[in-house]
């Protein structure tokens, strides 16, 4: 038995009964005394990475010898792999060394397995646990967050602790509604309360047959041990309680410090005096790509938007998605490493957010060590092996309402401090803790904010030739920033690997005949456009409801949105909001747009919205931009666009089919708007930008936006029953998306030798596009095909041959051949 005489009146005494690995007591805890009036003391981990600086792979190795006992309990092997990794501890190898030899062999699970971390002292630790698997296996902590839109919530009581809430939100761990074995990790268990609270409260819920609870210390008396067995018993199920240290306490006295020795904070002295550390503020947002957007609030009510990373395994974590981890971990440490001030530096998890933030610094070079705020309140005492020998004491940036601690930063020790936030809080919350930070001889403070806080969108551009009511453009205006480039001149570039959305061509001003030939278009088509946007909007209202925002994309879909949500005014009585956004072939949607729209009308679902299909590439563009949104936001999105026509099949809400001339084809900025293609060039666009565009307000004299959308719907009324026939016959014809203008473009390649599939541009919309804006070979045009008299003026105009081919789901096809390299 050995004696702790923590402070004036508190004695622990503690009996060791069960050490497995022949782990020194003091190599796993050290004693201090708190402030908590269930119990007075806390046994302060030396592998934690709580209150007490370790490196990281301490951490890891202390979390997979946990690991190691489990899998040689359900294997029933002997316990050579959990005393190889407790002898890399103790035998005083490097301990980054002895982790990577070990974390190389992970241990196989035969079915599937959920872990379970308890916040916030063990979320890392329970993390770590779970990653010394090697697959078969899920992960999820318990949280103190409050989220306000989030359902599915399991809750609980910590008996003992200074904060006694937990909740669970299963939000992404399927696993928990399983059968599966639920294996709960903690540091520490004293009475086993807190794991049989978590077991009942899951158990009501998602009953299952067996239980794990692992620790790395186990204090519970006999009676505490009995009720384990009650519960296994009453509830007909098997809890298998693993340590790397059992035995039993005996505490005399209250422990409350009457003086204190060491006062909170430090007072800057000597050599050290007058030293004033920097602060800088940095981002790893652009290193996690998956986050869950939901909100929590504090205490005080006041609510926080900012999305939550999916990795650190609050809402459940596979152990596919967490080895997909690794490598963005390992470039956040890096890109971290090259602001190191010198060799020694301190890295901080805050509160529950503690294992990212130590996987991190495990890539931040030699010298790192790792600790983590708490909310646990430590009496500080400046003694050789008491647990706390300081203390800094703070404001939760989090909550106004709660204090926060760290532990056991002498002065002067490191030359540089990271202090990990995994959501960004008001710069004016972090002043307290960046204070007392202050104080302790660090030179230089990085606060490093690893999601970001969206609020901060930008508030859209008033722009664009239509009233305000039809579309709100969230664009950003780059007019007097990009210069506008010849045709021949984006050509070169992008065949030589520029992007086009980094480029502009001059606009194209339309002679009198062109424009003629478009006032005649519109006489000739304007009745079937209304029909076709009457049969597409009826397809959006009965397949979607009405509880939608049209999301058109720049600029072809701008025309069509505006189209589409007249027709719903007109038919419906009902005013659709409708947003313009930016998507580019190759790099995806705006997402700063998308998450405007979802913020602003968070009940409704976005409908997309474009004037045509071609080969279908916007198409392909939005399924691949939806499934990544949603993977790096949670949010999904229904990529099903609605457009006018479809003659490449590859849309299933459409208007029609046919290769037809839409008039707003013929021209570019004057028929949409009076804006530019979108663009997306680094030194133009930020990270917290939209897309940007150019505004020809010059132009206003030469726009027939609103001729055209006014003409179009002025038909309405006259077209009720065609309409209403159209849709008649398309909800008795199977919509098949059958891709079938990839028979042409396939067979025009191969007759042509076209080796770029963005050299083909088919339908009545593209060609007349590349004849705008590019420097076709030639434009192929289907036998018999008629009224394509723009697309044979602009030939002419251009000088661009016309040759006849065989085309079946299009009229007409653009082709672009590679340019010679100039010599």
């Amino acid at each position: 038995m050995q004696t702790y005489n923590i402070s004036d009146g508190l004695q622990v005494k503690v009996r060791i009964e069960e050490n497995l690995c022949q782990i020194p007591a003091d190599m796993l805890f050290s004693m201090a005394a708190r402030k908590n009036r269930k119990r007075s003391f806390l046994f302060v981990s030396k592998i934690l990475g709580k209150h007490i600086p370790v490196s990281p792979s301490v951490m890891m190795l202390g979390g997979m010898s946990l690991a190691a006992m489990y899998h040689e309990n359900l294997s029933g092997a002997d316990n050579s792999r959990s005393r190889d990794i407790i002898a890399a501890l103790k035998n005083g190898r490097p301990p980054d060394a002895a982790y990577r030899a070990e974390a190389a062999k992970r241990f196989p699970l035969s079915h599937p397995t959920l872990f379970m971390g308890f916040a916030e002292t063990a979320t890392a630790l329970g993390h770590t646990v779970f990653e010394s698997f090697s697959g078969n296996a899920a992960y999820i902590h318990t949280t103190r967050e409050n989220l306000t839109d989030a359902g599915n919530t399991i809750a609980f009581e910590e008996t003992h602790s200074h904060a006694t809430s937990q909740r669970i939100y299963p939000l992404n761990c399927p696993l928990l509604a399983s059968e599966c074995p639920l294996v709960l990790i903690d540091d520490e268990i004293t009475t086993g309360n807190t794991s049989l609270n978590t077991i009942e409260a899951v158990h009501a819920i998602h009953p299952r047959k067996k239980y794990a609870v692992l620790s790395i210390l186990d204090w519970r008396s006999r009676e505490n041990r009995a009720a384990f067995a009650e519960k296994e018993k009453a509830l007909g199920i098997e809890i298998r309680t693993i340590s790397l240290m059992r035995g039993t306490i005996e505490v005399n006295g209250t422990g409350l410090l009457r003086n204190p020795s060491c006062p909170t904070g430090f007072q800057t002295q000597g050599k050290h005096r007058g030293i004033a550390p920097t602060v800088e503020y940095l981002r790893l947002d652009s290193f996690f790509n998956e986050y869950l957007s939901y909100t929590s609030a504090d205490s005080t009510g006041e609510e926080n938007t900012t999305p939550y990373i999916r990795h650190t395994g609050r809402f459940g974590i596979c152990s596919e998605d967490n080895q997909c981890a690794e490598a963005f971990l390992k470039n956040a440490g890096e890109y971290l490493k090259q602001f190191r001030q010198g060799g020694k530096t301190l890295c901080m998890g805050t509160g529950e957010f503690m294992y990212l933030p130590m996987k991190i610094a495990a890539h931040m070079g030699d010298g790192v060590l790792y600790q983590s705020t708490t909310r646990s309140p430590i009496h500080p005492r400046d003694t050789e092996g008491y647990g706390a020998r300081n203390r800094l004491m703070f404001t939760s940036p989090d909550d106004p309402n709660l204090l926060n601690y760290l532990y056991n930063i002498p002065f002067g020790a490191y030359d540089d401090a990271y202090v990990f936030f995994e959501r960004e809080v008001d710069k004016e919350r972090m002043i307290p803790l960046v204070d007392q930070l202050k104080t302790t001889g660090i030179r230089k403070i990085f606060i490093v904010i690893c999601s970001k806080n969206w609020d901060a969108l930008p508030t859209p551009e008033h722009m664009g030739s239509y009233p305000p009511e039809d579309v709100v453009f969230l664009l950003r205006d780059v007019s007097d920033l990009i210069q506008e480039q010849g045709n021949e001149e984006r050509e070169r570039a992008i065949q030589s690997g520029v992007h086009y959305s980094e480029m502009i061509p001059i606009e194209y001003r339309p002679s009198s005949e062109y424009m003629r030939i478009f006032h005649d278009s519109m006489g000739k088509y304007n009745e079937k456009i209304a029909i076709a946007t009457g049969i597409v909007s009826e397809h959006i209202i009965r397949k979607r409801g009405r509880n939608i925002v049209l999301v058109s994309l720049a600029r072809a879909g701008i025309p069509a949105g505006v189209l589409i949500r007249r027709y719903l005014k007109h038919k419906f009585g009902i005013s659709i909001p409708h947003y313009s956004i930016s998507i580019i072939r190759g790099k995806g949607i705006d997402e700063n747009a998308i998450r405007y729209i979802l913020k602003h009308h968070p009940k409704l679902e976005l409908q997309f919205i474009d004037g045509w299909t071609g080969k279908g590439s916007i198409t392909k563009e939005l399924n691949q931009a939806c499934e990544a949104f949603e993977k790096k936001w949670g949010i999904p999105l229904n990529p099903d666009m609605g457009v006018i026509a479809d003659p490449g099949y590859c849309a299933s809400l459409f208007g029609t089919r046919e290769d037809f001339m839409i008039p707003s084809a013929c021209l570019n900025s004057t028929v949409s708007g009076l804006l530019s293609r979108t663009i997306h060039r680094t030194d133009l666009v930020g990270e917290d930008d939209f897309h940007g565009v150019k505004f020809y307000k010059e132009l206003i004299d030469e726009d027939v936006s609103n001729l055209f959308v006014d003409s179009v719907a002025a038909r309405y009324p006259a077209v009720v029953e065609k309409t209403e026939e159209g849709v008649r016959i398309a909800s008795e014809t199977p919509v098949e998306v059958s891709w079938l203008g990839m028979r042409d473009v396939d067979r025009i390649r191969k007759d042509f030798g076209i080796g770029n599939i963005h050299f083909v541009k088919p339908g009545i919309g593209e060609t007349t596009r590349v004849l705008l804006r590019r420097i076709p070979w030639k434009v192929l045009v289907a036998p018999n095909a008629k009224n394509l008299d723009h697309i044979l003026q602009l030939a002419k105009e251009k000088n661009i041959p016309i040759e006849e081919y065989p085309l079946s789901a299009y009229h007409c096809c653009g082709v672009i051949r590679t340019l010679r390299k100039k010599s």
